[in-house]
C-alpha cells in the first residue's frame, strides 16, 4: 500500500469540496453563517495520533459512523466539549452561553454535524471516484480524546498503520472552534481509486 504525494494532493482537494458542501448545509440548519475551514489533510501513523490524543486531556464530544459501499471506513467528529456547547446554542438559536453541559441536545448537535460531514463526504468521493458510500446511523460519544480515539480505531489498527487526518476550524461569526474530523478508509481499495482517477485525469488532459 502507497498513498503517495499526489494521492494526497487529489485527497486534499475532495475533502475541501466536502467542507464546502458542509459549510453549507450548516448554515442553512442553524440559520446563521457557518465556514468549516480545513486546515490540513495527511496521512499519519496511528501510533503518533494515538500519542497526541492519549496526551490531551480535555473532554471531547465525537459522532463516529461507518462508511458503506465502494470504500468502505470510518468518519469521526471529533470537538471539545466547550466548543460542542457553543455549536449547541448556534444550532438550537439560543443565547451564546446558554448550554453548560453535555445532554441530549449537545448530542443531537453533533450528532447532526457527523450526518451532515458524511454525507459530504460521500457526495464528494461519488464525484469523483464514482463510489457510493453511505453513511450509517453516527455514534456520539463523551469522553476524553483518548478514549473515543481508540474506539475509532478499534480492530482497523490491527491492519492499518495509518489514518487520514483532516485538521478542520468551525468558524461562526466571530468564533473559530478547532475540531479534528478522522478518516479511516480501507486503504487499499483507496489507493487502487485513486490511482483510477489519477489515469483518468491524465487522459482527460490528453
Amino acid at each position: 500500500m502507497q498513498i503517495s504525494k499526489e494521492h494526497l494532493k487529489i485527497l486534499d482537494i475532495i475533502v475541501k469540496i466536502s467542507m464546502d458542501s458542509a459549510s453549507r448545509s450548516f448554515s442553512k440548519t442553524i440559520k446563521h453563517a457557518a465556514l468549516i475551514e480545513l486546515v490540513k489533510t495527511d496521512l499519519v501513523d496511528i501510533s503518533e495520533i494515538t500519542e497526541e490524543m492519549n496526551n490531551d486531556f480535555r473532554e471531547m464530544v465525537a459522532s463516529i459512523l461507518r462508511l458503506e459501499g465502494s470504500l468502505n471506513g470510518k468518519l469521526m467528529f471529533m470537538i471539545p466539549l466547550d466548543g460542542a456547547l457553543m455549536l449547541q446554542d448556534f444550532y438550537l438559536q439560543d443565547e451564546p452561553g446558554t448550554a453548560k453541559e453535555f445532554d441530549e441536545f449537545t448530542e443531537g448537535t453533533v450528532q447532526e454535524i457527523g450526518n451532515i460531514l458524511a454525507s459530504a463526504i460521500g457526495n464528494s468521493f461519488a464525484a469523483g471516484f464514482g463510489s457510493m458510500l453511505l453513511p450509517t446511523p453516527p455514534q456520539v460519544l463523551c469522553d476524553f480524546a483518548g478514549s473515543i480515539f481508540g474506539q475509532l480505531i478499534f480492530e482497523e489498527s490491527m491492519d492499518n498503520d495509518k489514518i487520514l487526518l483532516t485538521e478542520t476550524k468551525f468558524k461562526l461569526r466571530n468564533t473559530e472552534i478547532d475540531c479534528y474530523f478522522f478518516l479511516l478508509p480501507d486503504l487499499n481499495t483507496l489507493e487502487e481509486s485513486l490511482d483510477k482517477y489519477e489515469k483518468a485525469s491524465d487522459t482527460d488532459s490528453l
